[in-house]
């Protein structure tokens, strides 16, 4: 049964590849000089911003923007065997061509407020559209921290989409093809850079960073191991939910290890953050941390949950950029386990580390026998990282779910299951109790470095006033 679960998670949705890269020569960064930018005007087309945050941004003190990126990217070729260690070898094709994407930022409105570190998301499309998974997750934490942040429409269905949602507004963005996707990433955090004043309205970063989940985070892996050694464009990278591959670094077919694991001499700082879900496909390319290598395994959590997909869905029903705008829905409630707050602990932890102040934590992986996670009496895994709501908890979380209207999305959202009253009961004989335990249950979290101080207030203040039937 587990085999045939984990055939359909790979078929379900297009976003965890066999794997990919190159072998790295002369560091060179990217052409930013050749790149331009321009600020659409808010009123252009139709007047609003395709995949816009929901967020109150005024309230937060931030303020949304956004930009055309025009230039000439190249394309890359593979070079010798690619092995599983991530050690794969590349070199530019030479085939150069001209495109123009979209940056959409979100930056602090007073410059004062920059933190210095900008995260660049690899906009996800496994949905056709371009989704901003991690600011979905981690806005509360950029937001309140001043980082800034840039989702790049790096795939060509993601500039499709919106040129077709909008033409008048993005009738110039246009990317030929995903081949092209490396090159434009990099580019676009030498734009960061170069075009400090236009996009982040304030000085050059100190530190930028990589991000992208799901297929993006495939894609990252590939460009962790083979274009960042070539050009080194990013000064760390959060990889988000992949499975055990990567992805192809062309157009076509290419021959790919069915495991894809960080290479170990990368220069810069990579940490992978994986969900329960992705578990059960990541663990084949599962890798001790290192100098600069970190693996969390969140136990509880499932590939996509509720918090982001309320976003998502509200956002869906304003842009209307698939199915008709409906929600998605699945047979069983949406896993509402806390994942942003291990999110937010990763970034956090990330960015000291890129500026030299100190590796993150490690975390103990999720529980496995013979490829199955091990659960407790409730059905909530065993091991793994785990957040207060998973040791002081209501429900079972599980890693899948089913039903809906868009193929393979609810086997990725992952369930919540409600214990009975008298299950809670046997749990917590009182409300006090409940409080004590998840308090407890948040120390914990916090010490291990697990959870950040502004989530543990706001999740112990969440457990006094959550009512316990």
């Amino acid at each position: 049964m587990f085999e045939r679960l984990r055939h359909g998670l790979s078929r379900a949705v297009a976003i965890w590849g066999a794997a990919v890269l190159l072998l790295p020569t002369a560091p060179a960064r990217a052409d930013a000089a050749a790149v331009s930018v321009a600020e659409i005007p808010a009123g252009a087309g139709q007047g609003r911003i395709i995949g816009a945050t929901v967020t109150d941004l005024a309230a937060r003190g931030y303020e949304e923007r956004e930009f055309l990126m025009s230039g000439s990217a190249d394309t890359f070729q593979k070079t010798g065997t690619w092995y599983s260690n991530g050690q794969w070898g590349a070199r530019r094709s030479g085939t150069v061509q001209a495109y123009t994407t979209r940056l959409l930022v979100e930056r602090p409105a007073d410059p004062a407020r920059f933190n210095g570190t900008v995260i660049m998301e690899w906009l996800n499309v496994s949905f056709g559209v371009d989704i901003g998974v991690e600011w979905s997750q981690s806005h509360e934490l950029y937001t309140r921290a001043g980082y800034a942040y840039v989702g790049v429409t790096t795939q060509k269905v993601g500039a499709d989409k919106l040129r077709s949602l909008d033409p008048a507004r993005y009738g110039q963005v246009s990317l030929a093809s995903d081949a092209l996707s490396y090159s434009i990433f990099a580019q676009a955090a030498e734009a960061v850079r170069a075009h400090a004043p236009a996009l982040l309205g304030t000085g050059a970063p100190a530190k930028v960073l990589a991000a992208g989940h799901s297929q993006s985070a495939g894609r990252l892996a590939t460009f962790a191991n083979a274009i960042q050694p070539i050009i080194p464009a990013y000064d760390g990278f959060l990889i988000h939910g992949r499975g055990a591959g990567a992805a192809p670094i062309g157009d076509g077919v290419i021959a790919l290890p069915l495991t894809a694991r960080i290479r170990t001499d990368t220069a810069v700082p990579v940490f992978q953050v994986e969900s329960e879900t992705d578990v059960r496909t990541f663990a084949d390319a599962r890798q001790s941390d290192g100098a600069r290598i970190r693996t969390w395994e969140v136990a509880g959590t499932a590939h996509a949950d509720a918090y982001g997909l309320a976003q998502y869905n509200a956002q869906n029903a304003r842009d209307r950029a698939i199915n008709d705008g409906r929600p998605i829905s699945c047979d069983r409630p949406v896993n509402a386990m806390t994942w942003r707050y291990a999110s937010n602990a990763a970034y956090h932890h990330l960015d000291r580390w890129v500026r030299g102040l100190g590796a993150p934590p490690s975390g103990p992986q999720i529980s496995l026998l013979l490829g199955t996670i091990r659960r407790d009496g409730d059905g909530n895994a065993l091991g793994g990282v785990r957040l207060p709501d998973l040791d002081a908890p209501l429900a079972a979380y599980g890693p899948t779910n089913s039903g809906g209207e868009i193929t393979g999305a609810c086997l990725l959202l992952g369930s919540t299951t409600p214990f009975s009253s008298a299950r809670l009961l046997q749990l917590y004989p009182t409300r006090q109790d409940y409080v004590t335990a998840f308090t407890r249950a948040a120390d914990r979290s916090l010490a291990a470095g697990h959870l950040l101080p502004a989530d543990h207030a706001e999740a112990v203040a969440r457990a006094h006033a959550t009512p316990i039937p």
